[in-house]
């Protein structure tokens, strides 16, 4: 019987190796013959490495014992391993589908996203600098309930946990601190790109800086190495490389992403593991266990997409909506931690990938359906990015939609996590627009006529 759980998880990681390469081929013959790299491609890549390369090392560090929380949601199904490969191949047909389907409605106008007027420029500055002061003034008024910026540095740890919790009637102005990051990215696609007047790189200094205390002040480990990886990836997406260089700089970033968290847990004492393998397989095994204890449970895989029907209402504050909208990610948290966050103290939520989201809906028709809107978004948010005009602010924001939503919207995916991580995004590109189509003004000063003598 051993012998024979050993051959399937050996299968397991030989079809998860398989699942990579067929990833890969596809980036690379769809990637060379557009000649740049796309949100399918990208999100096409991510699903390779976690869908097949990681889960050969989760399944293989699970014989193991490596994974001791996740052993009892992964060991049991070694017989029904194949079955996420599976579901895995059926996601990336669907989501190409979709990408294809999106392709033949022209929503929004195509234009040359690098031809821009210059006197946008002055524009694209106050909404950075608008974006800048939004974000302050939000804190620090959200903030006074907790003692200012420094109290709630003391309490952001178990505020973020669910097991401190102040009657704060400001709470809603708590998702406006994210803007601050998108003025750093807009603050220096503008100065590195020649345009350096308005006190472009006093706005980058302070906004990165805001930044960093709202970053710590969150404890993501993943939104940490998100955002740094954005300033790196948004310099390489400016030169415009090659495919194949910008592929082989697309791996290096997500390698980058998974090792810095690594070390950026050591730094916040935040779920440590002995060393990198076994963290990495914890880590990413959450997927693949979400997904069997789905199977396990058998009681959340006919929901009928009644979590996308409820989209719109997760953009109001989650006060709101908590009491009577069922969260579909407190239903995958309760069944493999028995507790929803917050309660039983059960202090940590369990995310849900686009395959598990798709299951709890209609089973393998539910990955086909979901896979089908995933691509269709990425095709309608790709048209979106290509009428940024200036190219230092749409490198930056490319760069920053490539990592947030074309991978990690892959794993964190469940609609109010899903809508309320992408807020401020959404938020910034209404701003952007606001400013772009406002009238300039001139002020024109008449002048004197000269004296006759």
């Amino acid at each position: 019987m051993k012998q024979g759980q050993d051959v399937m998880t050996e299968m397991a990681c030989i079809l998860g190796i398989l699942f990579l390469l067929i990833c890969v081929v596809f980036t690379i013959l769809h990637s060379f013959r557009l000649y740049h790299l796309t949100l399918l491609d990208w999100s096409v890549l991510a699903m390779g490495g976690v869908y097949g390369g990681a889960w050969a090392i989760v399944a293989f560090v699970a014989k193991k014992g490596g994974t001791p929380f996740w052993d009892q949601w992964l060991l049991p199904f070694r017989d029904i391993y194949p079955l996420h490969t599976l579901s895995a191949l059926i996601l990336l047909g669907a989501i190409w589908f979709g990408w294809v389907l999106a392709g033949s409605f022209h929503i929004v106008r195509k234009r040359d996203p690098y031809v821009y007027k210059s006197r946008n420029v002055g524009k694209l500055s106050m909404a950075m600098w608008t974006l800048l002061s939004i974000a302050f003034v939000t804190q620090w008024l959200y903030t006074r309930a907790y003692g200012g910026f420094i109290g709630y540095l003391e309490y952001s740890r178990l505020i973020r946990s669910g097991i401190f919790i102040v009657d704060n009637p400001l709470s809603f102005l708590q998702p406006f601190g994210g803007l601050v990051l998108f003025a750093s990215f807009g603050f220096l696609g503008l100065w590195l790109t020649g345009c350096r007047r308005s006190g472009q790189g006093l706005g980058f200094l302070l906004s990165f800086s805001f930044s960093l205390f709202m970053l710590y002040a969150w404890h993501g480990r993943i939104a940490f190495m998100v955002f740094l990886a954005t300033f790196g990836l948004g310099i390489i997406l400016l030169s415009k490389p090659r495919p194949s260089v910008m592929l082989a700089w697309g791996v290096t970033t997500m390698i980058s992403i998974i090792v810095g968290a690594y070390f950026v847990s050591i730094w916040l004492n935040l779920k440590p593991a002995d060393n990198f393998m076994s963290f990495m397989a914890k880590e990413l095994a959450f997927p693949f266990g979400s997904f069997f204890a789905q199977y396990d449970s058998g009681a959340h895989l006919c929901r009928l997409f009644k979590d996308f029907i409820w989209t719109p209402v997760y953009l109001l504050p989650s006060s709101w909506w908590i009491n009577w909208v069922e969260n579909v990610g407190q239903i995958n948290t309760a069944i493999i931690m028995g507790a929803p966050k917050g309660s039983q103290g059960v202090t940590g939520a369990i995310p849900i990938d686009l395959i598990t989201l798709g299951f709890m809906q209609a089973s393998i028709a539910g990955i086909v359906v979901v896979g089908l809107i995933f691509g269709a978004l990425l095709r309608l948010i790709q048209r979106l990015i290509d009428r940024l005009y200036h190219p230092g602010v749409h490198a930056f924001f490319e760069a920053y939609i490539i990592l947030k939503i074309a991978v990690l919207g892959l794993f964190y995916s469940h609609p109010p996590l899903f809508v309320r991580g992408n807020f401020n995004l959404l938020f910034t590109a209404v701003l952007i627009v606001f400013f772009l189509k406002l009238p300039r003004f001139k002020i024109v000063l008449k002048q004197k006529p000269a004296l006759s003598i």
